[in-house]
């Protein structure tokens, strides 16, 4: 660990977030906490007592460190806004609403036990410590409560901001934003809290502060000209997402404030649906052979179901051949396993999504539903069969999510290719992070306009919309060249060797999610990297375990070396190389109780510790 020193009694540790340490005699008031402050570390600055804790925010990585220095008599102030994040985090983990059918992103990186807090403070509020006052700002961006705290040192001003930035014109990550604004939910939000981040980086630039500590990333020593740059580079950024977006066609009052840029799209053609595409109901479109049976594309909801058999009874067809799942949200999967017990029809996904809707448990995600149903066949990218008078392809299409599937169906003179959700007349359904929507050439949105031009449909079909559309060639190049646009606005705002470590959250993950166990039986356990960067990085992980767990290291390979360029799944892609994982054994007692337990990880990646950033749920019966 690395300390700055600001001022003679004002001193910074880097580790995973930095630990603001200021010293009077042998006490401390922190800011923030990681983990990888001891009380050995802090004997090395003349220091043997911690009386405070003041954390920015409530996220896991900025104040696991605080456990410990509690049992030795510290304190802790937290944001007020946050505070049942700090003391009620087992009645987050025990909300269902909390697992599944995720729209909200927030909050994130929850507490894995309770830290008790002594006071919760708000803009305005002071802290008097030993001769020293701290000054609060309300500076929400990163977390809805997220607070700054300024304190003079030696005639030296201070302010530790937490996540409102990284550096001069940079952030942390840019998943962090994602909010729900107006009548969208946190699921549509790409950058929602965009707004509120503005705000407290202005304020911060007039803050009066001479250095600014964020939680990640150097000490920033010109803050008015760091707040510019980073608002400067947002807003540019916005202006990319906001002209392509399918915002504009789903919420055509949105983006407002974007209306009149130049730089908007104009929507593409629409198109009356060919006669042999029909709607069936919500998410849900049938492709219909003139000899009457059907293949459903998706199926969300049990009117689908009941439409299909109103549909046979009136001999309107004649079966139902199947259904081909676009993706594993919620609202298009939902009823798979009603389909098979209605009709005994097989489904058929890509291979990147089949587990996830046969065995959603193992995963945490956007939209994710409990509802599993069995998956055979499972195709691989380029699969193609006839179909009746059609011939069916199958491709690997990330587009609105990383876990999807497009099917082009050619025949009857045309081609139709249903791209589930991943376009609209005004451009791409790339709204929520947490889907994984990849910026590297080749990959995510890119890859899909690569198709798009390869196989030039002649209407593309998206699961929520009435009408199909299509793509002019101007308009595809139009959307590639705005999407390798954003590659460099991202690449100059996030202080990573690819952007995509910047907005995809799930690059690092825990997988099986969640499992079930046995008092004293064995577990394993991933730890799952993405290198979404050109070398290849040595990760490593270690489990923060339950007292009485063992972590049985000695068969464990808790380290990795991931290549470069990995395509954000484990198994072989057309689009990269399949991720890294560190493989941990893990022993329960017998005498765990039962119950629902979240095991921490702490995680390195390239030499730097990232703190405990990711978790798995074990439930014990």
């Amino acid at each position: 660990m690395s300390i700055s020193m600001l001022a003679p009694n004002l001193h910074v540790l880097h580790g995973a977030v930095n630990t603001g340490v200021l010293v009077s005699g042998e006490r401390a008031l922190l800011f923030d906490c990681c983990d990888s402050v001891t009380a050995e570390v802090l004997a090395g600055l003349g220091v043997h007592q911690v009386d405070w804790i003041l954390c920015t925010q409530h996220r896991r990585p900025n104040v696991a460190g605080a456990y410990p220095f509690l049992a030795a008599g510290a304190r802790v102030a937290a944001p007020a806004s946050e505070r049942h994040l700090f003391e009620e985090v087992d009645a987050y983990w025990a909300d269902w609403r909390n697992r599944w059918h995720l729209y909200h992103q927030r909050p994130s990186q929850v507490l894995a036990s309770p830290l008790p807090v002594s006071r919760a403070l708000a803009e305005g509020d002071t802290l008097e410590w030993q001769g020293y006052t701290v000054r609060v700002l309300d500076t929400p961006g990163a977390t809805d409560g997220s607070v700054s705290y300024l304190v003079t040192a030696a005639g030296c001003t201070v302010c530790f901001c937490g996540d409102a930035l990284y550096g001069p014109g940079q952030l942390w990550d840019l998943y962090s934003l994602q909010r729900g604004f107006d009548v969208i939910s946190d699921y549509h939000g790409f950058l929602g809290n965009r707004p509120r981040l503005v705000a407290s980086l202005h304020k911060l630039g007039a803050a009066g502060a001479d250095l600014l500590v964020p939680a990640h990333g150097p000490v920033v020593r010109h803050p008015a000209t760091a707040v510019q740059l980073t608002v400067q580079r947002l807003e540019e950024l916005w202006r990319n997402y906001a002209a392509v977006s399918a915002l504009n066609y789903y919420f055509p009052h949105l983006l407002d404030d974007t209306r009149g840029d130049p730089a908007r799209m104009e929507p593409a053609l629409t198109l009356e649906l060919p006669p042999f595409v029909r709607r069936v109901a919500s998410t849900s479109f049938a492709l219909l052979s003139q000899d009457g049976p059907a293949l459903l594309v998706d199926c969300g909801r049990d009117s689908v179901v009941e439409t299909l058999q109103g549909w046979l009874g009136r001999g309107d067809i004649t079966s139902v051949d199947g259904c081909w799942v676009s993706h594993y949200h919620d609202d298009h999967v939902d009823a798979l396993s009603h389909l098979v017990q209605a009709f005994g029809c097989p489904i058929i996904a890509d291979r990147s999504l089949a587990e996830i809707v046969q065995h959603p448990q193992r995963f945490i995600l956007p939209c994710i539903s409990p509802n599993c149903a069995p998956v055979d066949p499972i195709t691989e990218d380029g699969d193609s069969w006839p179909w009746r008078e059609f011939r069916l392809t199958a491709w690997h299409f990330p587009g609105q999510t990383l876990y999807h599937g497009g099917l082009l169906a050619e025949g009857r003179g045309t081609s139709v290719l249903f791209v589930g959700d991943s376009f609209a007349p005004t451009g791409l359904d790339d709204y929520c992070a947490g889907n994984r929507n990849f910026l590297r050439r080749g990959h995510g949105l890119r890859r899909c306009l690569d198709l798009l031009r390869r196989h030039r449909p002649q209407y593309l079909v998206n699961q929520h919309q009435e009408r199909a559309f299509r793509f002019t060639e101007e308009q595809l190049d139009y959307l590639e060249a705005t999407l390798a646009r954003r590659e460099t606005l991202l690449a100059d705002l996030l202080p990573w060797p690819h952007p995509d470590f910047g907005t995809d959250e799930w690059w690092v993950r825990a997988y099986p999610y969640q499992q079930e166990a046995a008092p004293g039986s064995l577990i394993a356990v991933e730890i799952q990297f993405t290198n979404h960067g050109p070398r290849a990085v040595g990760a490593s992980a270690e489990p923060v375990l339950p007292e009485g767990w063992q972590w049985e290291s000695s068969r464990s390979s808790g380290q990795v070396l991931v290549p470069p360029e990995t395509s954000g799944l484990m198994q072989p892609s057309s689009d990269g190389r399949p991720d890294g994982r560190a493989l941990m054994w893990l022993r329960l007692p017998e005498g765990a109780s039962p119950g629902s337990y979240v095991i921490p990880f702490r995680v390195t990646w390239g030499g730097r510790y990232l703190g405990q950033v990711r978790h798995c749920l074990v439930e014990v019966r």
